[in-house]
Parts: C-alpha cells; structure tokens; sequence
C-alpha cells in the first residue's frame, strides 16, 4: 500500500508539472484543463478496470 500511495503521489506531482510545462509551450490554455482533462481520462482507465473485473465472472464459455 506504501508503494503503490508513492507512485500515485509521484505521478500527481509530475502531472502538475507537466501540465504548466504544456500550458507554457500552446499558450492560452490553463493548467486546471489540462489537470482535469487527465483526471477524467484516469477515472475512465478506472471505471473501465473495474466493468472489466465485474463483467468477466458474467463471461459465459461454449465450447463445442
């Protein structure tokens, strides 16, 4: 759990970073869209793991 609450702090931090990095080089773009642009693409990558892990005991195998 240490590890995994590093990395998850680690990647927010680099995130943040990056997304004034990015802002800076387009121009005109704020920080906070491009933050929250990320969020929403990881609680897609989230919600789609855990549809995936409640879907796959539903998986009916034929084999004939």
């Amino acid at each position: 759990m240490k590890t995994s609450t590093f990395l998850i702090a680690l990647l927010a931090l680099n995130s943040g970073v990056l997304a004034g990095q990015i802002s800076n080089l387009i121009g005109g773009i704020s920080p906070l869209i491009i933050g929250a642009s990320e969020l929403v693409l990881v609680g897609g990558y989230f919600a789609h793991s855990i549809i995936k892990d409640v879907r796959r005991p539903f998986d009916v195998d034929i084999k004939m």
